[in-house]
């Protein structure tokens, strides 16, 4: 017996799905409340720093996702998935840690290439690896923030802190009894 093939979501169905309503109309609902309890001249403020902060984030979100589309090319999925793929053990927290560590940027930067290496075989403790040592680790905030604001002591005493952490995180979240599935409408090169 044939089994129907998956018919893939379009991109507008992918944007415009569930999440992109709900958002909707939470926003919509508060621009009336808005509305109601501060006046007209709010609601048009606030609409006008929506805009700004939409020029603002969108080159930085194309930026994010062009670098991840490149590490999706650049890196085939079997070097990815025997490097940090389910089977890396030790080695691949390791890696991703250290990778996640040594990502420069914000989130617009690091989630696009989170979700590149998922697409690509990194299973999920490689993923919390990398992203836990972005967020903890960040070698480009330590040099250019912590080192010359909190100096020397305090930056290592940190460090020394929570330095095991991202490969902590990343083994808990191996041994952890939950199935993920691929991003909303991803297709994963496995």
């Amino acid at each position: 017996m044939r089994h129907p093939e998956k018919k893939k979501a379009s991109l507008a169905s992918q944007i415009l799905g569930v999440p992109f309503w709900i958002f909707a109309v939470v926003a919509i609902a508060g621009g009336v409340i808005t509305w109601h309890w501060k006046g007209q001249a709010t609601v048009e403020q606030a609409i006008l720093g929506d805009v700004d902060l939409f020029v603002f984030l969108v080159p930085r979100m194309l930026g994010g996702m062009i670098l991840a589309g490149l590490v999706q090319v650049v890196l085939p999925p079997e070097i990815v998935a025997k490097w940090v793929g389910a089977e890396s053990g030790f080695r691949g927290l390791v890696i991703a840690s250290v990778v996640g560590a040594l990502t420069p940027g914000g989130p617009m930067t690091s989630f696009p290439i989170v979700v590149a290496f998922y697409m690509s075989g990194a299973d999920r403790g490689a993923l919390v690896a990398y992203l836990t040592a972005w967020s903890l680790l960040g070698f480009q905030r330590l040099l250019v923030w912590e080192l010359p604001l909190l100096g020397p002591d305090i930056t290592f005493y940190r460090v020394l802190a929570v330095f095991w952490m991202p490969v902590l995180a990343g083994y808990i979240a191996r041994q952890l009894p939950i199935s993920s599935g691929p991003p909303p409408g991803a297709e994963v090169t496995r």
